[in-house]
C-alpha cells in the first residue's frame, strides 16, 4: 500500500487522541482510524474503511476526532506509525484488548521501529500553552489521571512522573486555580477516583523553558473525600430543556446524525443519546475549570419526543432556531422547562420512559 496522508489532534494534553490514515492500494483507496487513549493506555477504537465516498470519509473522520476539541493537522507516516506502535503496545503490556480488525494493523506494533522518540513527537500532538492557568489546569487533569508520561515530559522528573495521590486513572471533576507568586499556583481539585469523590491542594512550581512551560515540582496536601450530592452541587450547572414531538423518527434520527457525525451517540435502553461538545477547549483557560463545561447541548429521543437540552439562552434560541428550520417537517415544539440544575442527563441515566412523572 502506498501511504497518502495521516491526521491527528493535537490534543494529548487532554488525553486523547484521534489519528487517521490514507493509503491507496491498485484503486483501492484504504482509510484507518483510530483512538488513541494516553489515559486507558492504549488503542481505545479502530474502525477501518475501503472505498468510501468523500462523505462517508469525513463522517467517520468527524466522529472520531470531532469531540477531542483540538485542530486536525498532517503529520509524517513515520509519525502515525509510531504513535500506532507506541499506544498499541500499551494495550499489549497492560493485557488490553485491541478493538477492531487487529489483522489490519498488529504488524505495525510489533514489528515497526523508529528511530522517533517520544520527546521528539510530543510537541507535534500537544497543543501550543501559552498561559499559565490553562497548563496549570492541564497538569492538574494529568496528575489526576496518574498520566505518568505526561508528567515526565512536562517535567523531565522521574520522582514527579511516579507521584500520585489516585488509585486509578482518576477523573478532575472541578478545578480552581489561585495564583501565589510568578512561579507557584495552587490547584483546588475535586476528582473522581476507584472509591469515591474527593477534594485536595497542589502545588505547582513552574517555569518556562524555551517559552514551555515546565514543572520544578508539586506538592499535594489537605486530601478530603466528599459525599456524591455535594459533587453534583459543585458541578451541576442551569439547563433549558425543550421537548418536541417528532414523527418518523428512525429517518429523523438517521438525517440528525448523519448531519452531526461529530456528536457522540450512545445507544440506550430507552432511547438515543447524543452529546455536543465545543470545538475547542477554551473551559481549560479559565481560573475555575468544571468538566462539563465543554458540553453545548444534548440531545435525547424516548419514543415519539426528543428533548434538547442546552446551557445558555444564546445557545437555546440558536439551537433549537436551527432544528425548526432543517427538520420541521420531522419535529413539532411540546414543552419547554428551565432547571437551576442539570436534569435531562439524570432523566436519560433513570431509565424512566416518562419525564413528567420523572420530575415529580
Amino acid at each position: 500500500m502506498t501511504f497518502d496522508y495521516a491526521k491527528v489532534t493535537k490534543s494529548r494534553l487532554m488525553g486523547s487522541m484521534g489519528l487517521t490514515i490514507k493509503y491507496e492500494n491498485n484503486d483501492n483507496n484504504i482509510y484507518q482510524y483510530f483512538l488513541l487513549d494516553g489515559e486507558g493506555l492504549g488503542i481505545a477504537d479502530y474502525v477501518s474503511l475501503k472505498n468510501p465516498t468523500s462523505k462517508e470519509a469525513c463522517n467517520e473522520e468527524d466522529r472520531l476526532m470531532g469531540g477531542l476539541g483540538e485542530n486536525r493537522i498532517l503529520v509524517k507516516e513515520e509519525v502515525a506509525l509510531f504513535l500506532i506502535n507506541h499506544f498499541g503496545s500499551k494495550n499489549l503490556e497492560y493485557g488490553k484488548e485491541l478493538p477492531g480488525d487487529t489483522e489490519e494493523y498488529i504488524d505495525i506494533i510489533t514489528n515497526y521501529k523508529s528511530n522517533l522518540t517520544l520527546d521528539e513527537v510530543y510537541p507535534i500532538i500537544n497543543k501550543k500553552v501559552d498561559d499559565e492557568v490553562e497548563f496549570i489546569n492541564y497538569m492538574t487533569m494529568r496528575f489526576i489521571a496518574r498520566d505518568r508520561e505526561s508528567l515526565k515530559y512536562f517535567s523531565g522528573s522521574e520522582e514527579i512522573s511516579n507521584n500520585h495521590i489516585t488509585k486509578i486513572n482518576g477523573a478532575l471533576l472541578k478545578n480552581k486555580v489561585t495564583k501565589r507568586n510568578e512561579e507557584v499556583y495552587i490547584s483546588e481539585a475535586l476528582y473522581e477516583d476507584e472509591d469515591g469523590y474527593y477534594t485536595c491542594k497542589i502545588a505547582f512550581n513552574i517555569f518556562k523553558e524555551k517559552d514551555n512551560f515546565r514543572i520544578k515540582s508539586l506538592l499535594v496536601t489537605d486530601k478530603e473525600p466528599i459525599y456524591d450530592f455535594e459533587v453534583f452541587d459543585e458541578i451541576s450547572k442551569s439547563e433549558f430543556i425543550d421537548v418536541y414531538k417528532v414523527k418518523n423518527k428512525d429517518e429523523f434520527l438517521m438525517e440528525f446524525y448523519n448531519d452531526n457525525p461529530f456528536m457522540l451517540k450512545s445507544e440506550m435502553e430507552e432511547g438515543v443519546f447524543f452529546t455536543r461538545f465545543n470545538f475547542n477547549n477554551n473551559h481549560v483557560k479559565k481560573d475555575i475549570y468544571v468538566i462539563n463545561n465543554d458540553i453545548k447541548s444534548i440531545y435525547y429521543q424516548l419514543g415519539d419526543e426528543f428533548f434538547v437540552g442546552t446551557y445558555s439562552e444564546g445557545d437555546r434560541k440558536y439551537i433549537n432556531k436551527l432544528l425548526m428550520t432543517k427538520y420541521k417537517e420531522y419535529l413539532k415544539v411540546d414543552e419547554s422547562y428551565f432547571f437551576e440544575e442539570n436534569v435531562l442527563y439524570d432523566f436519560v441515566e433513570s431509565g424512566s420512559d416518562d419525564f413528567e412523572d420523572f420530575l415529580d
